[in-house]
């Protein structure tokens, strides 16, 4: 059972995604690296990278993640669709 931190805690990440997305400014999410987890994001049209949305110890998890924001994307439906 999650608990209601971590609801909240995955409910925030995806209004900002989606927050992101609506903005016209994200091109596609990413993989990066901190503290050893595997982190998704953001990359908007000048290059930059945003912080990161999302944290996950298994990279399976990781990627699974990453396609689904990049379909979100390529497809142009909110985070909240999700």
């Amino acid at each position: 059972m999650l608990s209601t931190k971590k609801l909240s805690e995955v409910q925030l990440w995806q209004r900002n995604l989606a927050s992101l997305i609506r903005s016209g400014l994200f091109l596609r999410a990413d993989l990066g690296e901190s503290n050893g987890l595997r982190t998704i994001v953001g990359i908007y049209g000048d290059g930059s990278s945003s912080a990161p949305m999302a944290k996950y110890a298994d990279l399976r998890r990781a990627e699974d993640a990453l396609e689904i924001i990049n379909r979100l994307v390529e497809s142009g439906q909110a985070a909240e669709v999700n």
